[in-house]
């Protein structure tokens, strides 16, 4: 049991592929970020963090390397994960603490020793003092509000931007689970990739992400605001009014690896504890969980 003084803070650190949120205890939520950082290449020197650093991908701007310091929901670049994270840590504070700050941070469902490692030694690097590691999926079930005292098993499902945490979940314990290293970055980059086949236009990925939420669902009769070919490319005329088709298909074909995993660790199960998620409501969250048709390809 953590023994924490009364002065020293208490941070919880969500370090997504894709989005940083830290949380103060007694102020809420002040860092929503994202994982995004800039350096000048030859001296690397930051010189960008979060939104700002992020408006520079695909831009290839001449003497500038953005970095995205997490893939595949763990540490890819470990100095740039500790540079980004010193910032972030600090904008949260607002000032040096007496005290390194105790955080508590999520971490891949089912992680390696590795990958739990890299994440706190990470952490610390930044300023952190302990840090505990709560698996995401146990952490979205608390979030979620469910009481970790019932014994009946729960599906909890997190489907971020580098990876996708399944877990099953039964006395505040993980009964059953696995980490995927998909998520949303792979629909970018499908949806990239499909515009170059078919259409024969060159977008980035924060293009090809700003494709994936403006369609926003699995099906074509949910899709929400259509995309032209002549939005695709500033200054390109050909195709004017012709919609860019194909992409929820595409992104349901894209994510049925994801449900096929869902029904193998279901089906693992014993039946008693596979009745129990039946009876109850399962939790979905994470940035593809906003996609419209997903409970309908996982149900």
């Amino acid at each position: 049991m953590l023994r924490l003084l009364p002065w020293k803070q208490k941070l919880a650190i969500d370090v997504g592929t894709a989005t940083c949120h830290i949380s103060v205890q007694d102020a809420g939520l002040l860092v929503r970020e994202p994982t995004v950082i800039a350096f000048e290449t030859e001296r690397r020197r930051p010189i960008a963090y979060g939104s700002e650093a992020k408006q520079m991908l695909d831009r290839e701007v001449s003497d500038v390397e953005v970095v995205r310091p997490l893939r595949g929901g763990v540490v890819a670049d470990f100095d740039a994960a500790v540079t980004l994270l010193r910032h972030f840590i600090n904008q949260a504070i607002g000032h040096r603490p007496l005290l390194a700050p105790t955080v508590v941070t999520g971490e891949p469902t089912r992680a390696t020793q590795v990958e739990q490692r890299a994440l706190v030694n990470a952490l610390k690097a930044a300023g952190a003092g302990e840090v505990v590691s709560v698996p995401r999926a146990l952490a979205s079930s608390i979030g979620a509000g469910i009481p970790m005292d019932q014994p009946e098993c729960r599906l909890i499902l997190d489907t971020g931007a580098g990876s996708t945490d399944i877990g099953v979940i039964s006395m505040g314990m993980i009964a059953a689970g696995d980490a995927l290293h998909f998520g949303g970055d792979d629909l970018d980059e499908a949806i990239r990739r499909y515009v170059q086949r078919r259409y024969r236009i060159s977008i980035g990925t924060a293009r090809a992400e700003d494709i994936k939420i403006m369609a926003g669902a699995l099906s074509a009769e949910m899709v929400g605001e259509q995309v032209r070919l002549s939005d695709l490319q500033e200054g390109n005329g050909n195709g004017e009014g012709q919609r860019l088709e194909g992409i929820a298909e595409l992104m349901r074909s894209s994510l049925k690896p994801a449900a096929a995993e869902v029904l193998w660790i279901l089906d693992s199960l014993p039946e008693r504890q596979l009745d129990e998620i039946t009876q109850v409501e399962s939790i979905l969250t994470g940035g593809c969980a906003q996609l419209r048709g997903l409970t309908e390809l996982l149900s």
